[in-house]
């Protein structure tokens, strides 16, 4: 179904966000002896996120320190051409037409340089084309039938001497910058993974993968997308072809269970200026921000709280912004729980109802100046889901679907379980807010907060009614915060399903105007507003903390983004050996 498209293809929109900070490379800038300590808040679980399910946060991050790619982050958010790397131009809008071409520089960690053959994988991994769902030929990488490169239909163009590709869609598709760039693994790698010795060279290796590609032989390709899928999991020894990397750094040492990696700088022009770089994942954040003051480490980011901020005076700086996250509560409506249909005879007008009233109990403007405030002043309610531009604030309560706001006798005698992460400060003081205003309209809250709560959130929908979490939308994808409302879409791991939304999601997908595109996701906001599904809350304020190490600020970032930002990294003349050894 074409719906059922958005599960994967809109769904990994935000996975090839992790490009890097953009600094535009002038040669090679590594200070020589310069080293940097990052505490992070998760270990690394993939060297492929590509793969569902090996796609954590920590995953895409570090790949943005690994990976060549044709698009950088603006400080800002937005994307923008990596000319290092190579060359992206739009042939034609009609069909859209778009060429991807190398410049000859890039080159792997092994010598072998980056060409067509690689930027095919991306396209193999990411579309059914090239998938027997029957057979042993799965990439597992999230294709999508209809949807983002599975629009491509026909088998891309290997041009310039092996240096180019040119993707032809079938549709118009808005987010195409998103939906294409270089592979995080390599063609060649892989194939030595699925045929070890067979191939005297990288180049007979890229060329039989190519071949197999081109003439859809799955057969060949089966133990290739198995090397693809199952080679590059932190969970024992990794095959050394599994570490071949493209990017600014590349790896010379990494823990088996990816909860410390030291990386090199690359030999090769690239926007870093740090030679040595240490990942050490830390998942207390007061932790992190000591490890920083105390001399451990060099450079931490983590969600701001006071305590936090006074802990990080003693560091060589620090500064609190306002950051991509924002928190939000998602309400479920398919685990048989106070929001779900079923528990009212299958009446979804009364469980809408429901839904109305409990989103009426929030008191977002409270929660904000109590915990936001204090950190930063100015810092307002988010606006909507989907588009946090909007002149008024969502509306909380969300209407029923006569216009009319949910009463307040559809909220007495709920009993709503909240679901958030444990032994998080602040999203436990978010939690007896909410709980102290929807007392008063007779509605009783159970904490079942959870230290796996990503695990309980995606897989148990019976044991949860409302989760109160961060979402962090890439600013660089037209669709990435609109994709996880259709009815279809990976993300959506709650039961929502409208017949509007979904149109409107589908819509605003195939959408190359943008006047209309941000019609359309103004129109989507107020669907999800009116369907009383979730509901924002604001920003999250972002702690970076950083060392004498630095010689200035870098940009600011998440927790789940920090190492993204590594161009911004400015090296003092005194750095020497990691730190934390």
């Amino acid at each position: 179904m074409r719906r059922r498209a958005l599960v994967t293809a809109l769904a990994l929109i935000g996975l090839l966000a992790g490009v890097v900070v953009a600094c535009a490379p002038e040669g090679n800038r590594v200070l020589p002896g310069s080293s940097l300590t990052v505490a992070t808040a998760a270990p690394v679980t993939s060297l492929n996120p590509l793969v569902v399910g090996q796609d954590t946060a920590a995953d895409r991050d570090l790949s943005a320190l690994t990976s060549g790619s044709f698009w950088q982050r603006e400080v800002d958010g937005t994307r923008s051409a990596n000319e290092g790397f190579g060359d992206v131009r739009v042939l034609s809008s009609d069909p859209l037409t778009v060429r991807y071409t190398l410049d000859g520089s890039a080159t792997w960690s092994d010598g072998a340089t980056v060409d067509a053959a690689d930027l095919l994988l991306m396209w193999a991994a990411r579309t059914t084309h090239r998938t027997d769902a029957a057979g042993e030929t799965h990439w597992d990488a999230g294709a999508g039938a209809g949807q983002g490169l599975d629009l491509v239909s026909a088998v891309p163009e290997v041009g310039d001497d092996g240096r180019s590709l040119t993707l032809v869609y079938d549709t118009p598709y808005a987010d195409w910058q998103s939906a294409f760039d270089a592979p995080p693994v390599a063609a060649h790698a892989l194939v030595e993974l699925a045929y070890p010795g067979r191939y005297e060279d990288p180049a007979a290796a890229k060329t039989a993968f190519t071949d197999a590609v081109e003439a859809g032989d799955l057969e060949w390709l089966a133990p290739v997308s198995r090397a693809f899928r199952e080679d590059f999991r932190l969970d024992g020894d990794v095959p050394d072809a599994a570490r071949v990397t493209a990017g600014a750094y590349d790896i010379a040492r990494i823990a088996d269970d990816g909860g410390a990696i030291d990386l090199v700088a690359a030999d090769h022009q690239s926007a870093a200026r740090i030679e040595r770089v240490r990942v050490r994942a830390m998942a207390d954040p007061a932790e992190r921000v000591a490890a920083v003051a105390g001399g451990e480490a060099d450079l931490t980011a983590a969600a701001a709280e006071e305590s936090l901020v006074d802990a990080a005076g003693a560091a060589g700086g620090s500064r609190v912004s306002s950051g991509e996250p924002f928190d939000h509560l998602d309400l479920q409506t398919a685990g048989g729980g106070v929001f779900d249909p079923a528990s009212y005879g299958g009446d979804p007008e009364r469980a809408h109802r429901a839904r109305a009233a409990f989103l009426d109990t929030v008191p977002r403007q409270r929660m904000l100046d109590e915990l936001v405030h204090p950190l930063l002043a100015d810092e307002p309610l988010r606006h909507g889901m989907i588009d946090a531009t909007e002149s008024e604030p969502a509306a909380s309560p969300s209407p029923a679907p006569d216009g009319t706001a949910g009463d307040a006798a559809d909220a007495a005698g709920l009993t709503v379980r909240v679901l958030y992460p444990a032994g998080d400060a602040r999203r436990a003081a978010e939690f007896s807010l909410m709980s102290e205003s929807a007392s008063r309209a007779g509605v009783t809250l159970v904490d079942v907060s959870s230290p796996d709560w990503e695990r309980v959130l995606r897989e148990q929908p019976d044991a949860y009614d409302a989760a109160l979490f961060a979402w962090s939308p890439d600013p660089s994808s037209t669709l990435a915060a609109a994709t996880v409302f259709h009815t279809a879409a990976a993300q959506n791991v709650y039961g929502w399903s409208d017949e509007t939304v979904d149109a409107l999601v589908v819509d605003a997908s195939s959408s190359l105007d943008r006047s209309r595109r941000d019609q359309l996701l103004s129109q989507l906001d107020d669907a999800v507003s009116d369907a009383a599904w979730a509901l924002p809350l604001f920003a999250v304020p972002q702690l970076t903390v950083w060392s004498d190490a630095l010689g200035g600020p870098p940009a600011p970032a998440s927790a789940d983004r920090i190492l993204s930002t590594f161009a911004s990294w400015q090296p003092d003349r005194g750095a020497a050996t990691p730190r934390g050894e």
